[in-house]
């Protein structure tokens, strides 16, 4: 009898753990993890509409420039520091903070592609919040570009989409990033309560004009290649609560 017992709760056990995994299984199909690209530009190189919609142009081209063109700057290898990092416009009603944590931004550009790294200090995390991004497109004329992507996840179990766009002015004499800027664009949201409405946009950028040289990555660079964030970093500039 106890033989008995012993191998029924072993095969319940068993029972449980399939059961488990297989609910891991399929949370990991309805949710898998955060993707990011940079769609082909636009005729002339523009942006294309899948990063800033027709509806938003205007909204969002009234505090963030867009440099189009199809001969821009190529910055080849350029690590740099938005400070003081200040907002410069947002849709989004609970926002009532003006200097935000620097931004840490570094371009590894081949020909009209540029791989992106970058990190912010997160203070409910008390830690650095790190982004690396390959193949992203870039736009612009002469010292002018802008550079783009999208990126898709389930912040919460709720499917959500959001571009990110970076504009300035490059040339090695600057020492930096003139009149730099970003624009983050939430797209959709599929009606998430932890984020700010579709349609909301912050735009961001440097107080005193200019994103100065500075080196942060050193040896980093490769092992941020393979570095995964979860839904809720990747959509955390929309977090309204």
């Amino acid at each position: 009898m106890k033989k008995s017992f012993f191998v029924i709760t072993l095969i319940l056990c068993a029972l449980a753990i399939m059961t488990v995994s297989c609910r891991d299984n399929d949370k990991d199909k309805v949710n898998p993890e955060p993707v990011s690209w940079s769609p082909e530009p636009g005729e002339g190189g523009t942006l294309p509409e899948a990063v800033l919609p027709e509806y938003l142009e205007d909204a969002v081209e009234q505090y963030f420039t867009v440099n189009s063109g199809e001969d821009p700057v190529i910055i080849d290898a350029g690590q740099f520091v938005s400070h003081p990092h200040v907002l410069i416009h947002s849709t989004i009603a609970e926002d009532t903070i003006h200097i935000y944590n620097d931004r840490y931004i570094a371009f590894y550009g081949n020909g009209e592609l540029t791989d992106f790294y970058g990190k912010q200090w997160d203070d409910a995390r008390q830690d650095y919040y790190h982004e690396a991004y390959r193949r992203l497109y870039v736009i612009g004329t002469g010292d002018n570009f802008t550079c783009y992507y999208l990126t898709e996840g389930y912040p919460n179990g709720m499917y959500a989409k959001q571009s990110t766009v970076f504009s300035g002015k490059w040339n090695e004499s600057y020492g930096g990033l003139r009149d730099f800027q970003v624009a983050v664009i939430l797209l959709e949201t599929s009606g998430n309560p932890n984020l700010a409405p579709a349609g909301s946009f912050r735009v961001l950028g440097d107080g005193d004009g200019l994103a100065q040289d500075t080196t942060w990555i050193g040896s980093k660079r490769a092992s941020m290649d393979d570095m995964t964030i979860s839904h809720e970093d990747a959509f955390s500039m929309f977090r309204v609560r």
